[in-house]
């Protein structure tokens, strides 16, 4: 309910449509999670605590903004959560057990297999955040780097099987050299 409310503040500040804040849930607060002692959980406050100051001051900023909304942006919120709700029922088949403490892996709806849209909101941050940097610097990049990546995905991949596969990136890296690239690895 956070996130949708979230979503929909931010959606409205950026001019956005509702399609553009599509949210799939990726990882969970377990017991692994927050499963921090005390002594570590201060050491954290302070090794973040401009960040935390940064975060409280819009997060404030953003309830006192969300508080002062009419029943439009209420119907906006509800809209979000039946879009995303659809878009959840339309990609995948099933949440799949959680892995590496937190993450939430998903299968995808056989109809689906090949639906970038769906493979890129079932990708981590941490792999997406590699993604991009392949395509940024695709041409200066050591093999090492990108050999990495594939491997990254590739475990990963055993646990959350809608993400996006390595092929997928690869077609946009190198798209003339797919089927060559794909047999060399």
């Amino acid at each position: 309910a956070v996130v949708s409310t979230q979503s929909t503040g931010f959606r409205r500040l950026m001019c956005w449509d509702l399609q553009h804040v599509i949210y799939v849930k990726l990882s969970v607060n377990n017991e692994y999670s927050t499963s921090v002692s005390a002594e570590i959980r201060e050491k954290i406050q302070d090794w973040n605590s401009v960040d935390k100051k940064l975060y409280d001051h819009f997060y404030k900023k953003l309830q006192g903004i969300i508080s002062e909304q009419n029943e439009d942006f209420h119907k906006e919120v509800a809209a979000l959560k039946r879009i995303n709700a659809d878009f959840w029922r339309e990609c995948y088949s099933n949440v799949l057990p959680v892995f590496d403490g937190n993450k939430i892996g998903y299968t995808l709806q056989d109809t689906h297999a090949d639906n970038r849209t769906c493979k890129t909101l079932a990708t981590d941050d941490v792999t997406q955040t590699h993604i991009i940097g392949l395509r940024q610097f695709k041409d200066t990049l050591p093999p090492s780097d990108i050999l990495m990546v594939r491997n990254h995905m590739q475990n990963l991949n055993k646990f959350n099987p809608a993400m996006l596969k390595w092929g997928d990136v690869y077609k946009v890296l190198d798209p003339e050299n797919v089927s060559r690239h794909n047999n060399e690895l």
